[in-house]
């Protein structure tokens, strides 16, 4: 009872101090628990607003124990009993609660048969430096920056692990700047007498990848890095392995600047039921990925195995590896095809994982529980520290890389690169590759898919290329995009740029391909997937309106404008020709223009229309722009004869102008009765015209049909025609009477009618 009271003292007081909190969200597995006589570990992620010494303190209260407390996801994770949980449901410091892992995944893949060190004679030089070794190395393309002395020199590496035999021979030469055992809190992470038996093997297994240095018979990828050696893992039993100690090793390692972190671990499925479901897989649920998420943030490169399910199928990763900064390595054989057991994505929220693999079967390892002392062992645990120590001698050579442009460097070197898969990622990484152009190359023009000029720039960037690597070549092909294609530009250059002096022809569609070549025989290339669209050389920007124009001008101006063009073999010239419309002949046809302004020096003629065309001449190639429409010149006197003009267009509608209707013009030369209408070939009336609501019977000599000039189009929309009857249904397709009736005579036209969206 006093339990209780006290109990509900802190929670009243709790509730005064915050009375508009929300109550704690509390995991459905650990729901489940309440009311059984059960000590569960759990992590309590405590509201912003409350310090971690508060949680510490209500942890306390409620009869538990503390394990770790993290700064990093401000929660803490302890020991409590199922009433405990109930009593926290209402709680006011706590926003969520939910299980630590407890590991009960699958087991790595089963390691190989013993290996003896012993090599033929005729062995090749690099295995005979590497010894066993060579193939991830080899398949990593890891041996030309070897060669050149890389080996992680000023790079500090935490490996997470289930414990390491320091004292090895293989890694008597390696600089270990901190060790530290999570599971007993003590600074020795070999095995100790409270240990399993071979607890530490895979920690050792999975370091010597990285740090082995024995010349002639094995070398890890990294084995000039300085280590930080966190023992995380408690192989004692499947119920003792917690996600709250590789928070803490993360932790801990920031503090002692790491750069790049090599977790062989992941966490899927615990015991007593706990897991996290494969919708959490996220990357915004799981501990350790929330906490490799945020290492990533403050600077670190976070390696992670992919997981060892992929038997289950799509999307069984385990955590970390869901991260979105995490890199999640999945495990390939010696010749690049991905091994059955490695874990595929995606994540649950469609990203894709893997990020990139790495070899992780039978691959070559210092084994402390095996006669020879070396095994071959398969899983991604085995692919993941392959990858870490490949970021490890990016960052020796190139230092200011961020954790994200790591991951963009690894995956951009991909054999899988063009085609990132849910299966292998971006593929293995080429580590020569992502050292010689860790920030790849950069197209810096053009910038729009749509050129502005026919004969372009074309410029790009690399940048962050080491000295070995320079001085660099650069092969520029830019070919037509149609079948079959033209190579419009094959060079190369030492320069950044290059500018087309062959001009693009109208809206030609061009593919670029750009190779960079370092001094070192690497090779890069930049290939947009979108093409690069030419400009028109011509486009029209008077009397260029697809329904027709009007101008009341004789001698209105022809304007246009170009692209831009270099010299040679610009400036544009150009011919321009205004056609009758009546008979196709020129009017006007000048020659040689070098101006984009064009006025005649006679006037046009009255109501008849006009079409007119730019020829624009580069070199020995010419373009032709013809307007959209016809225009024509009105006389806004009055007329001297009544005259019925054809209507326009006929037929119609006409799609091709995109005219639903047609125009009906007419001269009025005396004021009187007028009257318009459409009738059958049989004389029966259709539909009238003239007079309408908006114009009476009575109309004063004048020209009619003509768009006023605040109109656009060629037609008053009083005088046209859309096909409809008098009671608005559209008539029958076929050819109709316009009879004009006025006081100097009848007049007739025929339209043809192609019928309602003809």
């Amino acid at each position: 009872m006093r339990r209780a009271a006290l109990l509900l003292s802190l929670v009243l007081s709790i509730l005064a101090e915050n009375a508009s909190a929300q109550p704690t969200d509390i995991s459905p597995s650990l729901v489940r628990l309440v009311g059984r006589d059960t000590v569960v570990s759990v992590w309590m992620f405590i509201r912003t607003e409350r310090d971690l010494d508060e949680a510490a303190r209500l942890v306390t209260d409620l009869g538990g124990s503390v394990r770790r407390r993290s700064q990093w996801l401000h929660a803490v994770s302890a020991d409590l009993n199922a009433q405990a949980l109930a009593d926290l449901r209402s709680g006011q410091i706590v926003r969520r609660v939910q299980p630590v892992a407890r590991f009960r995944g699958e087991p790595e893949p089963s390691t190989g048969p013993e290996f003896s060190p012993t090599r033929p004679r005729a062995a090749p030089r690099q295995d005979s430096l590497y010894g066993a070794s060579t193939m991830p190395l080899r398949v990593l393309n890891v041996l030309p920056l070897a060669d050149r002395g890389s080996r992680g020199r000023g790079v500090r590496i935490a490996v997470l692990d289930t414990g390491f035999e320091t004292q090895l021979p293989a890694f008597q030469g390696v600089t270990v700047a901190a060790e530290y055992d999570f599971v007993f809190d003590d600074p020795v992470v070999r095995n100790q007498a409270n240990d399993a038996p071979g607890a530490s093997r895979h920690g050792t297994q999975t370091w010597s990848l990285l740090a082995a240095d024995l010349p002639g018979t094995m070398r890890g990828v990294a084995p000039g890095a300085e280590y930080l050696l966190a023992k995380t893992e408690d192989v004692r039993s499947e119920t003792r392995v917690e996600e709250d100690d590789f928070v803490a090793a993360l932790e801990w390692a920031h503090t002692l600047g790491a750069r790049v972190v090599s977790a062989s671990l992941g966490y899927l499925e615990f015991d007593a039921g706990f897991g996290y479901t494969l919708d959490q897989l996220n990357g915004d649920v799981a501990v350790t990925t929330i906490a490799a998420d945020m290492a990533a943030q403050l600077g670190m490169v976070v390696v992670a195995a992919a997981g060892n399910l992929g038997v289950r199928g799509s999307g069984f990763l385990t955590t970390p590896a869901d991260g979105d900064s995490t890199i999640a390595v999945g495990a390939t054989d010696s010749l690049g095809a991905l091994a059955s057991f490695s874990s595929r994505g995606p994540t649950a929220d469609g990203r894709v994982k893997p990020d990139v693999t790495a070899p992780g079967v039978a691959v070559f390892v210092v084994d402390p529980t095996s006669g020879t002392g070396f095994s071959r062992a398969s899983g991604t645990s085995f692919s993941a520290p392959l990858i870490a120590g490949v970021a490890a001698l990016l960052l020796e050579l190139h230092p200011s890389l961020t954790p994200v442009e790591i991951r963009n460097a690894l995956r951009a070197s991909g054999s899988n690169s063009d085609a990132p898969n849910f299966d292998l990622g971006w593929g293995t990484p080429d580590a020569t590759l992502a050292a010689t152009f860790p920030r790849g190359v950069a197209l810096t023009a053009p910038t729009e898919r749509l050129l502005t000029s026919v004969t372009p720039n074309f410029s790009w960037s690399v940048s962050t290329v080491p000295a070995f690597a320079l001085p660099l070549t650069y092969r520029l092909r830019i070919t037509t995009r149609r079948h079959p294609t033209t190579t419009v530009l094959d060079t190369v250059t030492t320069r950044t740029d290059v500018t087309l002096a062959t001009p693009l022809r109208p809206a030609a569609e061009v593919g670029v391909q750009l190779d960079v070549t370092a001094a070192n025989d690497v090779v890069t290339t930049q290939q947009p997937r979108e093409g690069f669209v030419a400009p028109l050389w011509v486009e029209l920007t008077a009397l260029n309106d697809v329904a027709g124009m009007t101008t009341r001008d004789p001698r209105p101006a022809f304007t246009w404008v170009s692209p831009d063009v270099v010299s040679p073999p610009g400036p544009f010239m150009y011919d321009i020709q205004v056609l009758r419309v009546s008979d196709g002949l020129p009017q006007i046809d000048e020659a040689d223009l070098r101006s984009t302004t064009f006025t005649p020096t006679t006037d046009l003629e009255i109501n008849s229309p006009y079409s007119w065309r730019v020829t624009a001449t580069l070199g020995a190639d010419t373009a032709t722009t013809e307007s959209a429409g016809t225009f024509l010149v009105v006389d806004d006197g009055v007329p001297t004869v009544t005259l019925l003009f054809q209507n326009f267009p006929n037929p119609f509608p006409n799609r091709a102008l995109g005219a639903q209707f047609t125009c009906v013009w007419f001269d009025l030369a005396h004021r009187g009765r007028v009257r318009l209408d459409i009738l059958d070939l049989r004389g029966h009336l259709v539909r009238t015209l003239l007079p309408n609501p908006q114009i009476g019977e009575e109309l004063e000599a004048g020209r009619y049909g003509r768009p006023s000039p605040l109109m656009t189009g060629s037609c008053d929309p009083d005088f046209q025609w859309d096909g409809t009857a008098s009671d608005g249904a559209p008539v029958p397709r076929g050819v109709y009477l316009l009879k004009l009736d006025t006081p100097d005579g009848i007049f007739f036209k025929r339209i043809v009618f192609m019928g309602a969206g003809g």
